[in-house]
């Protein structure tokens, strides 16, 4: 009988034992590789901290939210920060092994940085790198952990029109309003007109009178008296209605005024193309060869902008009329830059951002399953929010929203209400009228009687 020890584990003495060999049995005890990992490594060479995981991470990124990196005076004490640094850290702790790891900043184009895994000079990479189809052929690459496209980015300036004054009640609220004033117009001057001296006379003094009164309610401005009590109940209940859509009117202009409306002064790609305007990028990344081989930009016309923060200034010296960015950083730049400039066309989607490992790697699919736990969990979207956008001045609910126009909905009841009153008023009066005219007729032939006996 012998022991059977775990050559490959550390244990503080050097070995592991496992179970006890005999002649005729072997019961199985769990073999523990490095990193405390139960199941067979599978013929991959599992890092350990004599020879950890080799990772590159770029050096210089346009967006340093996504990878930052401090340089000291030594490699090895460089420190490594941002929201994808934050995703792998996060990722390490679902793992179910220990993982000891080294970054080392590269300082080259991204496409370079991932075939350096294809030939083995790193391990793997972490960083802002998106998925394309050409890479995939030089390393596996995990599940996305954000999405990706071409966005373009141009100045923006306020909207404005000459019927702003306009917009805050729909085209047919204003003609139910209208028709309306006219309504109520006709109704006073019904009822006025017999025994109230301001709208006696000729008739046009009576229609412009009744018009006069009736418009100048609306600003609660007017001065001729009533003297019929259905009258004055038109009235009070228009001038109640005329409160409420004075109120709401004020109301919504202002919130129309307040909120920022930008409109883009570039709309079209192929305008730009067509005038030979340059448009930047940054050309560490694949999108300048998109640009030139699918968007047919000339070569001459695309400006290399390799900083976040050198975007506004090539847009206000007019060295370029639009930027063109990836989705994240889109979110990144108008949450800073929401009150100059605007997204406006959202081209072809990518794979999106992922991390890349050797070809056949087993840690391309467990690190997979933990993005897609930390996305499952929730995890994801905080990281995004505390590294990618964290102002709120630039939410999409403030400087999208568009307040609308209020609809003729909105005050449906108290247009019927006031249509109603002013319709029985007059009625009532009609009523009046005829009984009065009766009882004259009546009077008129009994006295022809008493006259004629």
């Amino acid at each position: 009988m012998s022991t059977i020890i775990n050559v490959v584990g550390n244990n503080g003495k050097g070995y592991e034992e496992i179970d006890l060999w005999t002649l005729k049995t072997l019961a199985g005890g769990p073999v523990i590789w490095p990193g405390k990992l139960n199941r067979t490594p599978k013929g991959w060479e599992m890092p350990t901290l004599a020879k950890p995981l080799k990772i590159g991470v770029p050096g210089r990124t346009t967006f340093e939210k996504f990878v930052k990196v401090e340089y000291k005076e030594k490699p090895n004490q460089n420190q490594y920060d941002g929201f994808c640094i934050q995703i792998f850290k996060k990722v390490l702790e679902l793992l179910e092994y220990d993982l000891p790891y080294e970054f080392e900043a590269y300082n080259g184009s991204y496409t370079d940085l991932v075939y350096h895994v294809y030939n083995k000079s790193y391990d793997a990479v972490i960083g802002d790198v998106t998925i394309l189809a050409d890479r995939l052929q030089y390393a596996d690459f995990t599940v996305p952990y954000a999405e990706s496209g071409l966005a373009m980015i141009v100045p923006a300036k306020p909207e404005g029109s000459p019927l702003t004054f306009t917009k805050p009640f729909t085209w047919k609220m204003w003609v139910v309003t209208g028709a309306l004033l006219m309504y109520t117009m006709i109704i006073v001057w019904f009822l006025e007109r017999q025994s109230n001296p301001e709208f006696g006379g000729p008739w046009k003094n009576q229609i412009s009178t009744a018009l006069w009164f009736t418009f100048s309610s609306l600003f609660f401005a007017h001065r001729e008296k009533v003297h019929n009590n259905l009258t004055r109940m038109v009235v009070a209940v228009w001038l109640f209605l005329v409160l409420i859509l004075t109120s709401s009117y004020t109301a919504s202009l202002s919130s129309m005024l307040t909120v920022q409306q930008l409109q883009p002064n570039v709309t079209d790609i192929e305008w730009l193309k067509m005038n030979n305007l340059k448009v930047g990028c940054d050309f560490d990344s694949f999108v300048k060869e998109y640009m030139e081989n699918v968007l047919n930009f000339k070569p001459e016309n695309i400006v290399n902008v390799s900083s976040e923060y050198d975007y506004p200034k090539e847009f206000k010296s007019n060295n370029i009329s639009a930027a063109f960015l990836e989705l994240p950083y889109e979110k990144v730049f108008l949450d800073k830059h929401c009150k100059e400039f605007t997204a406006t066309i959202r081209t072809a989607r990518f794979g999106g951002l992922g991390f890349a490992f050797q070809k056949g790697s087993p840690f391309a699919r467990d690190f997979s399953e933990a993005i897609l736990r930390l996305s499952e969990k929730g995890d994801l979207k905080s990281l995004q929010d505390t590294w990618l956008t964290p102002s709120h001045e630039c939410s999409p609910n403030i400087t999208s929203s568009n307040p609308g126009s209020l609809s003729l909905r909105s005050f449906e009841v108290l247009y019927l209400l006031s249509f109603g009153t002013s319709t029985i008023c007059l009625l009532l009066s009609a009523i009046d009228h005829r009984r009065q005219h009766r009882v004259a007729y009546e009077g008129n032939v009994t006295s022809g009687v008493h006259e004629s006996v």
